[in-house]
């Protein structure tokens, strides 16, 4: 498809984003109203980007539909055609043993910043976050995912990653054989295209080592769980752009 004559990407595109489900009958939440006309102080007129987190996206325009007790209503008015992106190759598939819930909210907008294409929650041994409320449907979990949307919406990316609800290391191993680990004392380099799990500051137990056949090195000092994953989502994201060799 063409693109908008100057515009190479929608991150390029230099407007507020929003994403919604269907792009031929978009419409705003309430918080999305909340952002466009009372943070970013948009008006009727002006232009926005909308996408679907799947790499499709337009341009649309805001229309103020009058005011209810003191706020104007907003709507909008799809204008253009739609774009579809390219997604980036190999896939970044990190597998992520929490933290609390905040600190893993956090490093899942981080690693939705940088690009990554899978992140799956996983539960070991010395897991910190319990896993009620991460399963499919779960509310923690459906927190997360509204973290991740905006997290993408911030920083204009054309694809989301999906989340997956809590698994083991077993389930992950299933999914995603020939996978590696990040672990103290760890001597492979990160490799893209290869799955990454990145364990809780108490490490793994034997058992659960000897389930991954890379081990991978993040440096001499123990890492915070949610450092050590946006290290990892960060080092495979610029190399995968072809700038870190």
């Amino acid at each position: 498809m063409s693109r908008v004559p100057g515009i190479a990407s929608l991150a390029e595109s230099g407007i507020a984003h929003v994403v919604v489900e269907d792009l031929h009958r978009a419409e705003l939440m309430e918080e999305d109203q909340h952002h466009l006309c009372t943070v970013r102080r948009l008006r009727s007129g002006d232009a926005i980007t909308l996408g679907d987190g799947r790499g499709r996206w337009r341009v649309a325009l805001l229309r103020e539909t009058g005011r209810n007790r003191g706020k104007a209503g907003i709507q909008i008015d799809l204008s253009g055609e739609i774009f579809q992106e390219t997604r980036q190759e190999p896939p970044i598939v990190v597998g992520f043993c929490l933290p609390s819930l905040d600190r893993a909210g956090w490093a899942l907008q981080k690693m939705t910043e940088l690009g990554v294409d899978e992140i799956h929650l996983l539960h070991s041994r010395f897991s910190s976050v319990r896993k009620s409320g991460l399963e499919r449907e779960g509310n923690d979990l459906n927190k997360l995912a509204r973290v991740i949307r905006e997290a993408g919406m911030q920083s204009r990316s054309a694809f989301l990653p999906t989340l997956f609800p809590i698994e083991s290391l077993e389930s992950f191993v299933e999914m995603h054989p020939g996978g590696g680990v990040c672990t103290q004392g760890g001597t492979d380099y990160l490799e893209l295209g290869v799955p990454t799990v990145v364990g809780p500051e108490g490490g793994f137990i034997d058992s659960e080592l000897e389930l991954f056949s890379r081990r991978f090195g993040l440096g001499r000092n123990v890492l915070r769980s949610e450092t050590a994953v946006v290290v990892v989502s960060g080092i495979l994201s610029v190399r995968r752009s072809g700038l870190l060799l």
